[in-house]
């Protein structure tokens, strides 16, 4: 794994699901690097069980003396670490103004980072100032960062608390996965302003609504072959739905970031059985998969039946950060 990153300035990481081995992950992440000055911010605030005390999430991120942290003021009051204010910056959570701080003893503390894209980017970019390497923590079901200007690559954390079913949590995570190997746009070059966009054979047309309402009215009134399709934000299983009652085929849906496809398996196999094929503005590294065969449900998996069953159909890395082990690909 640490060939895999040493190249990479900012990481992310995104989970599954909840309990998925994320922070798992993160924290093996921090161990291989004691020797550089780290920084780990998250996007929004993970769906930990609270305090009963101080009604935060329970701090499960170790930091360490040296370490760079961006997080909300009320984090920082609710720790029990010390550390050293940087940079107070503008943009506010439920928990109260991001700060960027330097960690002076070890421990555990919550970490809630900015709540929108554009503000952890400004945020990541005032942390490089003080660093050599960023981890940022994606909150559960909020894989939406990978259109950030400053996030190099990403891993996906995949766990047994994704289904009891471990073929289940493979076919999602193989979907995960080839999603992340989508062709970058050859239409658009940068992430629009306008909410949808149609092109056909002789039109051009732009949107600034992109409810399912809007979709269906917009393509009723087209008469003439739908070349591209582009949907800011979410694709969502209605909208796939849609183009399968509409028999919409042989076009290309343009979307802002592999993770930005919030559809399964298969909406995936009837938009190839369309012939419509998916490309990205902004696409992202998927470096590697860390599994976690533990769930807190009980359905725990085989972790060498596991990590075997993953490495048949996925061609990137595979790592039990658990046991540390690797398979090399």
């Amino acid at each position: 794994m640490k060939n895999l990153i040493d190249p990479i300035d900012t990481l992310g990481i995104i989970g599954l699901s909840k309990n998925s081995g994320k922070t798992t992950t993160l924290n093996h992440i921090i161990s291989l690097y004691g020797y550089l000055k780290i920084g780990i911010t998250s996007i929004g605030l993970d769906g930990e069980a609270l305090d009963q005390i101080n009604f935060l999430p329970k701090p499960k991120i170790h930091v360490k003396r040296g370490m760079v942290v961006a997080t909300a003021s009320g984090c920082l009051e609710a720790s029990y670490v010390n550390f050293q204010v940087l940079d107070r910056t503008n943009f506010y959570t439920a928990l109260g103004r991001i700060q960027i701080v330097e960690i002076l003893s070890d421990g555990n503390m919550v970490i809630a980072g900015p709540t929108t894209n554009k503000e952890l980017n400004q945020v990541l970019k005032k942390m490089k100032v003080f660093v050599d390497k960023i981890i940022v923590d994606g909150a559960f079901n909020r894989m939406t960062f990978a259109n950030i200007d400053q996030i190099d690559a990403i891993i996906l954390a995949a766990g047994a608390a994704v289904s009891p079913l471990m073929n289940e949590t493979i076919k999602q995570t193989k979907m995960i996965v080839d999603s992340f190997n989508l062709n970058r746009s050859y239409r658009l070059d940068k992430i629009p302003d306008e909410m949808m966009i149609i092109q056909t054979t002789f039109h051009h047309l732009v949107y600034d609504n992109k409810k399912i309402e809007t979709i269906k009215h917009a393509l009723s009134e087209i008469n003439d072959k739908i070349d591209m399709l582009y949907i800011k934000g979410a694709i969502t299983p209605k909208m796939i739905n849609f183009f399968i009652e509409r028999m919409m085929s042989e076009f290309t849906l343009v979307c802002d970031d592999p993770t930005k496809l919030l559809i399964n398996e298969k909406e995936f196999n009837y938009l190839k059985k369309l012939q419509i094929s998916i490309n990205v503005i902004h696409p992202c590294p998927l470096l590697c998969v860390t599994i976690n065969p533990w769930s807190p449900q009980g359905n725990h998996y085989d972790k060498t039946e596991f990590k075997k069953a993953m490495e048949n159909i996925i061609s990137i890395p595979i790592y039990n950060v658990i046991n540390q082990e690797v398979n090399h690909v």
